[in-house]
């Protein structure tokens, strides 16, 4: 064989020999000597020699590869290195089996040659033997990927039509996203659109109707990485090509555009499709109607059915779906529910996406009792909630705070059999902690895992934030590592919960050391992780290294941001190193608002509030952060500052926006501790004028004032307004009105409104009422609630005891009143000075003193290290050098009361009252 003698040359469909036709080659290149023209193929079928393999390889085998080469742009420049290839791939081939048959031994033989020896033909050749084999063919292709083979377009287009040989349309959408990928050219040695084109000019040239497949394939390629331009030039290049569009493909591609946000892009494209040749379909229309109600082209979307009718394409149900979910999505919920039920009075197919997108349309427009209609509507046509339509319906009320509604919904899903999810699942949790429940939402998270419910790296981070919140960071921790162990990765959000978790329970070393680990598995710190660290930092450590961390952040290529800055002086002012907090505050060049703020939060968390009030107005721009002047306000309001805190008041009701809800509040609770309730009133009302409805605890706030200065009718008054209008009493209001009733029949009418409000008694409560019995010499009643509250469950503490002892001792029940501070103190409960200062009626009437009390008094006072307070004199009178006296003539006069008054004069000493003294102990 003359190897260096061929070359591929064009010919006009034919080759020199006449006698060997098109037919047979069924080709549009020959192989031939240069020079003399002559057909090497024909020359050896007309010799007989190698008849039956050169057949085979003419129409199975070579010929189609070497058509492929067509559209390869280096063909004439690389025909050298070409030649020599093809002549050791025909030496390679006519030793192998060529037969039909299939058979895995032979195969494998194929695939298991090493790699590094194969080329681009061998590549093209074994696939084609292998296109019975898809498995053993994929294998074969990943194994050259896996080898680093640097495919050319030949070879490429090989693994292509192997591919659409067998409808592989995942791995065709793989295969062209690798082309993509590859920009700097290690793995291939061409561009996506070389692919794009040879695989064009083959499907002209044999019409090969599974290659068309390809083109839809590349299309959706194009568009899911942005490239839109590229997607519609290949569409043009099919229709120039005269192949007819893909009805679905250019669906995806409208789609993609309204996904992309290139809404003005959706009609154009739609038209200029349709131009060349495509034939909407319902769906197309659908996207359609889409992408106008995105653009917010409501009209010209309504005038899509119009030409659905003129084109004879009936709607269907997503049709007015998507219709109604694009009115929805500009705004226009209500209109789009009116649609929804004309639709369905007018027997057109609505089905359940439509009702979904209305309920998630109101629930972003924060009208939950619309909600309600939706789905009272939805139970009357028979529409029942699936997964995503419930997963929508308790994330809307997880993020509205009615936790309640969400968990009847979560039941009433598991009721109909419903599997849960853990967007679900994390949504509850996430509104727990939002809440306040975070003991709740840990609990709601290990419910989960041990039904077995998937919870992904979200509902981890929320169940470990929530433990850190509960300090219980060991907990914590094993979680973490359970989530490891699952092979989920924890990412940077995880990591950073953790250090601030840390921080938050006062252990810095131990976010550090998880920082370390972070950065070991090779995650990169975030603005958010730093802000955390030097929020901890400035706190817990040494100014200095807050100062190392902001350069560490910057060789990370993070520069601090004014969040950075404003969490450091919060931190130092927070870790009492309010000073550096000023230094670096001075630092700043130049200063914005946000700055300003953080440093009057500083003071605020120092308890500065003089130097935080200064600043307020001294940088009168500040009025504008309301969180900070909110935060000033309640520190003010907390220190009893009561002509700062109103001067701030007065400074936002003379403003344009003026005081927000919770100011108004801030204020009356200042005011109405001060007692200061005509000011508190004016401003109540006021608050009311704004449009602000005052809610629950604005109202106990106000009853708890009149209650306070004996106001008991401006107290009913105000009752009675905040039950018209629709505000329902908790069990805090109930308790400040009982403590200021002041009849027996006031009492129990609040009593039984009470119970009848389904609310229980907590342990105020029941001390309240309890106390009240006892001052209206009701002692009877006062016992029973007593005795219900111990049977309830509901432990007295040191004021239910102290109170109901006094109430005892004033009805003369005094042996009772000590049996009562026994058990207190035998429970373990403190007493404090109220408790024994209500005790003093019985310590009085004790007449009788023995040798011997005192001197277990006298063991009492120098175990407990009082003894240097006192004077002890021949007649064992002790003298208290503090100045309150309880009692004086301290006697018994048996044993058993001698027996508790040891235990009260062990109880104070023990316990530490300086205030607290025994005068005149006589025997």
């Amino acid at each position: 064989m003359e190897s260096n003698s061929f070359c591929f040359l064009p010919t006009k469909g034919r080759c020199h020999c006449s006698k060997i036709q098109k037919k047979e080659h069924n080709s549009k290149f020959a192989i031939r000597k240069p020079k003399e023209g002559v057909c090497l193929f024909c020359k050896r079928l007309k010799n007989g020699h190698f008849h039956v393999l050169l057949r085979y390889l003419t129409l199975n085998l070579m010929l189609p590869p070497l058509i492929r080469l067509a559209s390869c742009r280096n063909l004439v420049r690389n025909s050298m290195t070409l030649r020599f290839k093809f002549v050791s791939s025909l030496a390679q081939l006519s030793s192998y089996d060529v037969s039909d048959s299939s058979s895995d031994e032979n195969n494998t033989s194929l695939v298991c040659r090493p790699l590094d020896k194969l080329d681009k033909f061998e590549v093209i050749e074994t696939l084609h033997k292998l296109n019975r084999e898809p498995n053993i063919g994929l294998s074969f292709i990943t194994q050259l990927k896996e080898f680093g083979f640097k495919h050319d377009v030949v070879s490429y287009m090989a693994i292509v039509r192997f591919l659409c040989h067998w409808g592989m349309d995942i791995r065709l959408y793989s295969l062209f996203m690798d082309v993509i990928d590859n920009n700097n050219g290690e793995l291939l040695s061409f561009e996506i659109s070389d692919l794009c084109d040879a695989l064009i000019e083959e499907i002209e040239m044999e019409g090969l109707e599974k290659l068309i497949k390809a083109i839809d394939v590349l299309v959706k390629v194009y568009a899911s990485v942005g490239r839109f331009e590229d997607a519609i030039d290949t569409l043009y290049k099919i229709k120039r090509g005269r192949l007819v569009l893909s009805t679905r493909t250019c669906n995806y591609l409208m789609n993609q555009l309204i996904e992309w946000d290139k809404l003005d892009m959706v009609e154009s494209v739609y038209r200029q499709l349709k131009m060349k040749g495509l034939v909407p379909n319902v769906y197309t229309y659908g996207i359609l109607i889409k992408g106008l109600c995105r653009k917010g082209c409501l009209e010209e979307a309504n005038d899509v059915f119009r030409q659905m009718g003129e084109a004879g394409v009936e709607p269907n149900a997503f049709t007015f779906g998507t219709y109604i979910d694009g009115l929805c999505s500009k705004g226009k919920t209500d209109h789009a529910f009116q649609k929804l039920k004309s639709f369905r009075d007018s027997n057109l197919p609505v089905n359940l996406f439509a009702y979904t997108s209305v309920i998630r349309g109101f629930i972003k427009e924060s009208k939950l009792e619309d909600v309600e209609n939706v789905l009272l509507d939805m139970l009357h046509t028979e529409v029942f909630p699936d997964a995503d339509c419930y997963c929508v319906l308790i994330q809307g009320y997880c993020q509205k705070g009615d936790i309640l509604r969400a968990l009847d919904l979560y039941e009433e899903m598991e009721s109909r059999g419903i599997k849960t999810n853990c967007v679900i699942v994390s949504s509850i949790m996430q509104c727990l902690c939002g809440l306040g429940k975070l003991v709740e939402s840990v609990a709601w998270f290990f419910d989960i895992m041990k039904s077995g419910v998937f919870l992904d790296e979200i509902s981890y981070n929320i169940a470990i934030d929530a433990l850190c919140k509960l300090k219980k960071m060991d907990e914590a921790m094993k979680l973490f590592d359970d989530m490891k162990g699952k092979n989920m990765k924890p990412d940077v959000v995880h990591y950073t919960t953790l250090i601030k978790g840390y921080y938050l329970n006062e252990e810095p070393w131990n976010a550090y050391e998880i920082f370390g680990e972070m950065k070991s598995n090779g995650l990169k710190p975030d603005f958010i992780t730093f802000d955390v660290l030097a929020s901890g930092l400035s706190r817990f450590g040494s100014f200095e290294d807050t100062i190392d961390l902001l350069h560490d952040m910057q060789t990370q290529g993070l520069e601090p941001s004014s969040i950075t800055h404003n969490v450091i002086i919060e931190g130092l002012c927070k870790g009492e190193k309010t000073k550096e907090a000023e230094v670096y505050f001075n630092t700043l060049h130049p200063k914005n608002l946000d700055n300003y703020a953080a440093m009057m939060n500083g003071y605020c968390e120092a308890n500065n509030t003089t130097d935080a009030f200064e600043i307020l107005f001294s940088e009168r721009r500040l009025f504008a952060k309301r969180a900070s002047c909110l935060k000033l306000l309640s520190c003010l309001c907390a220190e009893g500052e009561t002509k700062k805190a109103m001067k701030l008041y007065k400074e936002f009701e003379a403003s344009d926006n003026g005081p927000c809800k919770t100011m108004y509040s801030e204020i009356i609770y200042l005011l109405c501790r001060v007692e200061d309730m005509r000011t508190a009133r004016v401003i109540f009302d006021k608050m009311i004028q704004k449009g602000f409805t005052p809610d629950v605890v604005t109202y106990t706030m106000m009853l708890y004032g009149y209650c306070r200065v004996k106001w008991l009718n401006e107290a009913h008054n105000l009752f009675l307004d905040m039950k018209n209008r629709g505000i329902k009493p908790d069990i805090y209001t109930y308790t400040v009105l009982l403590h200021g009733a002041r009849t027996k029949e006031d009492v129990k009418d609040l009593t039984d409104e009470l119970k009848e409000n389904g609310l229980s008694f907590d342990v105020n409560c029941y001390t309240v009422v309890i106390n009240k019995h006892c001052q209206l010499n009701n002692l009877h009643e006062a016992v029973l609630l007593f005795k219900e509250m111990k049977d309830k469950g509901v432990e007295p503490n040191t004021v239910t005891y102290t109170v109901f002892a006094r109430g005892l001792c004033h009805q003369g029940y005094r042996n009772h009143a000590v049996a009562l501070v026994d058990e207190m103190i035998s429970k373990g409960i403190q007493l404090n000075k109220s408790t024994i200062r209500a005790l003093e009626v019985v310590i009085k009437k004790v007449e009788t003193f023995d040798r011997h009390v005192c001197e277990e008094v006298y063991i009492v006072l120098k175990g407990s290290g009082k003894l240097e307070e006192f004077n002890i004199c021949s007649s064992c009178t002790f003298y208290i050098l503090k100045p309150h006296q309880i009692c004086e003539n301290l006697g018994v006069q048996n044993i058993n009361i001698l027996s508790k008054t040891i235990h009260i004069i062990k109880a104070v000493y023990h316990q530490d009252y300086p205030d607290v003294s025994f005068g005149n102990i006589c025997h």
